[in-house]
């Protein structure tokens, strides 16, 4: 994904001080790029929104880069 993509994604979220959760696997060593498909809700601890972004695909580094 290039970076004007993801700002067009970010653009389009209804609250721009909402916090970003980058949702990966468990172990955040997974990479791809970003889906469509976003989540909302709000943090527990601090009340405040946030946006949970997931990867379109999953590929391991060493499958990805060089």
């Amino acid at each position: 994904m290039k970076i004007k993509e993801l700002i067009e994604i970010l653009e389009d979220l209804k609250d721009p001080d909402a916090i970003i959760d980058m949702a990966s696997d468990e172990e955040g060593n997974s990479f791809g790029d970003i889906s469509l498909r976003i989540s909302e809700g709000i943090l527990q601890n601090t009340k405040e929104k946030v946006y949970s972004l997931y990867p379109k695909n999953t590929e391991l580094a060493e499958e990805r880069y060089q």
